[in-house]
């Protein structure tokens, strides 16, 4: 997950101008009486992007994991991802914990570890699984290891492919952005 890390860079832009005290270092055409960009104009980067996830995955890492309604749709769709597979690979049902319920929680896992990846090198495999809210009884570390560690990676690959989506939306607006402030 440490590509995720390195994307965060170009969400930076559209964090710029949050708080009333945040420095404006943004290009404005001094003399015409243009405003320079404000933070309702970063949006439209958001507006911009294809699908959902990458808006909601946007809205995670600018308000610091701060907006429900994009946290649950992110989890609800990894959650889905890992159901999916699971049940398109005939897999069967873990004994002591339902694949619903273990799908939620490793998705919740997973956002955020993507989130804030320096998680990801505090925890061994049986602490990711505890962090993830799955205790030892419902399901050992090897059995998740060579049943259920692949559906995770789907998760993390679906998180990265949001992030990388967002992040060409927000270089692309930016760039349409900026030229035409010139023009």
């Amino acid at each position: 997950m440490n590509a995720v890390a390195d994307k965060f860079e170009q969400f930076e832009w559209l964090t710029h101008g949050i708080t009333a005290k945040t420095a404006n270092y943004e290009p404005s055409v001094r003399g015409t009486g243009e405003k320079p960009l404000n933070y309702e104009d970063r949006l439209g980067a958001i507006a911009s992007m294809d699908t959902q996830l990458a808006k909601s995955v946007t809205a995670l890492i600018v308000f610091d994991g701060k907006s429900e309604s994009d946290y649950e749709f992110v989890r609800n769709h990894l959650a889905k991802i890992m159901l999916a597979n699971a049940t398109e690979d005939k897999k069967r049902e873990p004994e002591h914990i339902a694949m619903y319920h273990l799908a939620w929680q490793i998705a919740r896992m997973v956002m955020d570890f993507a989130l804030d990846p320096d998680l990801e090198d505090n925890y061994t495999a049986k602490g990711r699984l505890a962090y993830a809210g799955i205790s030892g009884n419902q399901m050992g570390v090897d059995t998740y290891r060579m049943t259920w560690k692949g559906y995770e990676k789907l998760m993390v690959l679906a998180i990265e492919s949001a992030i990388d989506e967002a992040s060409k939306a927000i270089e692309l607006y930016k760039k349409n952005t900026y030229k035409e402030m010139r023009a």
